[in-house]
């Protein structure tokens, strides 16, 4: 009997835990001007010189996309920047303004355009 009164207190100190994280969840899409997912492109939050990651495929989504934790709350630039090799070099861009808040779920598209 106390080993399952432990058990029931530890999963309840897990749950409590997962829900007091203050950061923000998303899930980034970086498109072009055809409507496709990109996989590769760079993602910077605000002026940073430094990514804060990379799209890749991502199985669950069936899409490429960048999931992640943002634990800035407020008003944030999310810019995209990724290069089409083939057949020549061309770059793309875009940013998107959004508004961060709490610890829920947001779903972000970023539209690039050729530079």
């Amino acid at each position: 009997m106390k080993f399952r009164n432990a058990s029931v207190i530890l999963m309840l100190a897990v749950l409590l835990l997962a829900n007091s994280a203050a950061a923000t969840k998303c899930v980034i899409y970086v498109t072009d001007e055809h409507k496709m997912t990109i996989n590769n492109a760079r993602i910077y939050l605000d002026n940073s010189s430094l990514p804060i990651g990379t799209t890749a495929y991502n199985s669950g989504l069936g899409r490429n996309a960048w999931v992640g934790d943002i634990s800035q709350s407020g008003e944030h630039t999310l810019t995209a920047k990724w290069v089409q090799a083939r057949p020549n070099v061309i770059y793309h861009q875009g940013s998107a303004t959004v508004d961060i808040a709490g610890n829920s779920t947001m779903r972000i598209t970023i539209a690039t355009h050729k530079v």
